[in-house]
């Protein structure tokens, strides 16, 4: 079965008419699971792809330490941020920009300290990585107050965290324009009529 370009250009969104970053997005989900993340309900959120101030971004908790609930682990603390980059790289053994981003948490965690950070977007109809901030943040065990932490590394903290947030955000926007693009190109198109069953002449 073949098709004409006009035809296939036609059915150009056939594709992405309907959820189609779902699974980009489920997988966005398993990474910030990794990373110590806990998105707010209904994130992430993304527009695009041709305009400007397109992009993604999300909302949500980032703790560097966990307090684990299963029966036999009730209590316990698990490392979040040192188990990162292992778990990182069996997920995603190849994609070296979410190994920098867990790589650098880890750091950051093992220098300064485990942190808990609370990630809000700025009042904006955008929705790209620059809207979002690290609208506080704190040790994780509270035993260091904020306040007490030289003005210097308490800046340093803040804007490294806001930083690999954005960083993950744009990785994820990255991640949906590939997928957009895959799915609105001539070879999956010609794959979804063929599975289909569509034929050139039903749809003269």
């Amino acid at each position: 079965m073949t098709y004409s370009q006009v035809f296939i250009d036609k059915h150009r969104e056939f594709n992405v008419g309907h959820d189609w970053w779902d699974s980009v997005c489920s997988d966005f989900e398993q990474i910030c699971e990794i990373l110590g993340i806990d998105l707010d309900k209904n994130e992430p959120s993304f527009s695009g792809f041709w305009s400007q101030g397109d992009g993604a971004s999300w909302t949500g908790a980032y703790r560097a330490q966990r307090v684990l609930h299963g029966y036999e682990t009730y209590g316990q603390v698990s490392p979040t941020y040192d188990l990162a980059p292992q778990k990182i790289r069996e997920h995603a053994p190849k994609d070296e920009e979410l190994h920098r981003i867990a790589d650098e948490l880890c750091l950051l965690a093992r220098i300064y300290g485990p942190t808990y950070a609370m990630v809000r977007r700025y009042n904006s109809h955008y929705v790209h990585s620059s809207t979002m901030c690290v609208s506080e943040w704190e040790y994780w065990d509270g035993e260091i107050d904020i306040d007490e932490v030289d003005e210097a590394i308490a800046y340093l903290i803040e804007e490294t965290l806001q930083g690999l947030f954005r960083a993950l955000a744009d990785w994820l926007y990255t991640s949906l324009e590939k997928e957009h693009e895959y799915l609105t190109s001539d070879e999956a198109v010609i794959e979804s009529l063929k599975a289909n069953e569509i034929e050139e002449d039903e749809d003269l």
